[in-house]
């Protein structure tokens, strides 16, 4: 029966995984291998081992999930926003809820085939006039 607990060489292993690709040194599984007296199949056969996959996913998921990493994420979406990136102002609103689509609902006791084109361009202009107001009311700035 195979142990399911880690050794120190898989632990040290899995904490070299964790690291942020950018922050790893040997910044290479090969690299790592080599410098850890480890050969790069026995890396490979470890992160197949169901006990090594689950203890890795659950760390990564961990670190997906933490608040200052998130907080770190709209910071850096809050500058390059502020730098002129249309796409990460986009991001940043829609992660903090402050982009949402706008709901309209039209209220009306006609079937819509029975509307005529008049009466539809009357309600669509009451409900334009009507998002308006209340937008200006909110003090929202235009949409992009």
């Amino acid at each position: 029966m195979e142990n399911n607990l880690l050794d120190d060489r898989q632990e040290k292993y899995l904490q070299w995984l964790c690291l942020p690709q950018q922050l790893r040194e040997p910044s290479s599984k090969e690299k790592y291998a080599a410098t850890n007296g480890v050969d790069v199949t026995t890396l490979r056969r470890w992160e197949k081992k169901p006990h090594f996959r689950a203890e890795w996913d659950r760390r990564v998921t961990d670190l997906q999930g933490s608040p200052e990493r998130t907080q770190r994420l709209l910071d850096a979406l809050y500058d390059a926003a502020l730098g002129g990136d249309n796409k990460a102002a986009q991001l940043y609103l829609q992660a903090t809820n402050r982009f949402a689509p706008t709901q309209i609902k039209v209220e009306h006791t006609k079937a819509l085939a029975e509307i005529s084109d008049e009466d539809l361009d009357q309600l669509i202009r009451e409900t334009v006039v009507q998002e308006k107001r209340e937008r200006d009311q909110r003090g929202e700035l235009p949409r992009l």
